[in-house]
């Protein structure tokens, strides 16, 4: 990963936002890339004077936000005609994919929200969220907000810690590890509330 992320940062130097835009958008549409480090270093640049920290922001924005819509309109057009081509009809058929499209449907806010700071876990909301056929307003809105939070987190950070940000990664991960707790708690007691709910509805 070390070797990949110091490659990613020559591309950055070489490329400048267009490398920037390039890694933000492939992170956010498949590619298991570090984003995340690679926009805190971007923010640290701009507190070199290398970059202007508004467009490193609006740029990485930028990228992420077309990376989701095209991982998430592809998955909703094509993705079930895809698994049925291949040979998943029975999977599309189950109860648990009835229960997987519901679950998405029901807790989209939560899981979509919290996914865009995580760069493995993202894409494939956004893959599920299309196949589930999720709102087109209810994926987007969250998104931006998410997207919003997560640029303005890792190149903020990168800002102000300027040339020292690479010894303090540490920071970053603990940041994820604090987020990722943070989503899984609310995502449980969304889940917890919606149970409830279901079950006093039907007494």
């Amino acid at each position: 990963m070390e070797a990949i992320f110091n490659a990613l940062l020559s591309f950055l130097l070489l490329y400048k936002y267009f490398g920037l835009f390039i890694v933000s958008f492939l992170a956010a549409l498949v590619l298991p890339l570090p984003s995340s480090s690679l926009l805190a270093a971007s923010g640290a640049f701009a507190a070199q004077g290398y970059f202007s920290i508004t467009t490193v922001l609006l740029v990485a924005f930028v990228g992420n936000i077309l990376g989701d819509a095209t991982g998430y309109f592809l998955a909703r057009f094509y993705g079930v005609p895809l698994l049925r081509n291949i040979g998943f009809e029975k999977i599309l058929a189950s109860s648990l994919y009835a229960k997987l499209t519901g679950y998405m449907e029901q807790f989209s806010y939560s899981l979509i929200f919290f996914s865009r700071f995580l760069t493995g876990i993202g894409p494939l909301l956004n893959i599920l969220s299309g196949v589930a056929k999720v709102r087109y307003k209810i994926f987007f809105s969250i998104s931006i907000f998410g997207e919003v939070a997560y640029v303005f987190l890792y190149g903020l950070v990168g800002y102000f810690l300027g040339s020292e940000w690479e010894n303090n990664l540490s920071f970053l991960f603990e940041a994820t590890v604090v987020i990722i707790i943070l989503g899984v708690t609310i995502a449980l007691v969304q889940y917890g509330v919606f149970k409830r709910m279901k079950k006093l509805s039907n007494n």
